[in-house]
């Protein structure tokens, strides 16, 4: 049976490229929200991340990823079109909204573990190079993703809902014909699991300090795309405003250009945790730069640059799925998804209350240098800078 697994990984995250876009046009352009209420929305869909992530690793551990993450995506369609087709009949909702947005987030907590426990295993190729190629295919998805937003002007909230709905349906379809990998050997109980995981950090120090980058993405970066990118073209470019979809085109497109570029070096990159460090100390201050852009097409130049972010991401991302046991593989690919997705809850509510405080400038200027801080003390701690390519 033919490998049907980066295709479904690649629907998967398009659909997610096309619901980001989607979330922000809706809310910036179509409800015409706040910044406080946009970072309070943004913040309910990423809340089951931080409380349900891990949750949702152990039960795909438990019941097998095909299953969890077929089941999870399923019904994540589902709710992207019944929400849809509710915008004719109610228009912009408050509390019908919120409640799309903690299930919509919930099921995906479920879904992002899952899928990402193919990864090791996707080629025959060691799980370093796996991780970067499922980040090329990852960053093309969603490039796709996103480019297809820029039909949302013709096809209207209930159209964009519905048409993300069929992506994430096909997503689940595909990966039930994916082979089914063997389970892996029953092992004693042993520890709690609590306990297993803190043995497992004990004995792989580096895989501790990837989780703590985790945790620094998403407090400091993940906030800054979510909150300052629809209110940087709302702000400064209000008369292209239809064009959210190709602000974040040109993101992806850097994207593919960094990941398929360390894919083809991989075995040239000596240090790549050393290097995911200058990768973000390098996006934290382009983003400081971004109030001295020129003009709309230099701004959308950064924002292409900006795009390398992920490439940070993906270096040290395979050293933490290799080290993790198959026995927990989830679980721990759910704990360093609540470090970045669920901590991106308190940054993007905190991140939109000060913009609303202090004005999008300072903000800017005050998130990029918390966001330096931290990967400084990273670089000091050493695990990462001494990390090696083997």
């Amino acid at each position: 049976m033919r490998n049907t697994f980066f295709p479904a990984y690649g629907l998967w995250h398009c659909g997610e490229g096309f619901q980001t876009v989607l979330l922000m046009w809706y809310m910036a352009f179509h409800a015409r929200l706040s910044p406080a209420e946009i970072g309070f929305y943004q913040s309910l869909q990423l809340i089951p991340f931080l409380l349900f992530t891990a949750l949702g690793g152990s039960v795909t551990d438990r019941v097998g990823a095909r299953t969890s993450f077929a089941a999870s995506t399923g019904l994540f369609a589902l709710s992207l079109g019944l929400y849809g087709l509710t915008d004719p009949a109610f228009g912009f909702n408050g509390p019908l909204f919120a409640a799309y947005c903690l299930l919509s987030g919930f099921l995906s907590a479920i879904a992002n573990p899952a899928i990402d426990t193919f990864i090791p295993e996707a080629t025959p190729a060691p799980a370093t190079k796996n991780a970067l190629l499922a980040a090329t295919v990852h960053n093309v998805a969603k490039l796709s993703g996103n480019a297809a937003t820029l039909a949302l002007p013709v096809l209207s909230a209930m159209g964009g809902f519905i048409a993300n709905g069929l992506l994430m349906a096909a997503s689940a379809l595909l990966l039930l014909r994916h082979p089914r990998a063997p389970r892996p050997v029953s092992q004693p109980s042993g520890a709690a699991a609590p306990g297993r995981l803190a043995a497992h950090f004990r004995a792989h120090p580096r895989s501790f300090d990837i989780l703590l980058s985790s945790a620094v993405l998403g407090l400091f970066m993940i906030p800054a795309f979510y909150v300052f990118q629809p209110l940087m073209l709302r702000t400064w470019y209000p008369q292209q405003e239809g064009l959210i979809g190709l602000v974040g085109v040109v993101g992806w497109i850097g994207a593919i250009a960094a990941s398929a570029t360390a894919t083809r070096l991989s075995h040239r990159i000596r240090r790549p945790g050393a290097l995911a460090l200058a990768v973000w100390a390098a996006m934290a201050l382009l983003f400081a730069a971004l109030p001295l852009m020129p003009g709309f097409a230099a701004y959308l130049l950064a924002l292409g640059v900006l795009g390398m972010n992920g490439l940070g991401k993906a270096l040290v991302y395979g050293a933490y799925l290799r080290e993790a046991p198959a026995r927990d593989r989830a679980l721990l690919i759910g704990i360093d998804q609540t470090a970045i997705w669920g901590l991106a809850t308190l940054g993007t509510m905190g991140l939109g209350l000060l913009v609303e405080a202090a004005g999008l400038v300072t903000a800017l200027l005050a998130n990029t240098g918390a966001l330096l801080l931290c990967l400084s003390v990273l670089a000091l701690r050493g695990r990462l800078t001494g990390m090696g390519s083997a």
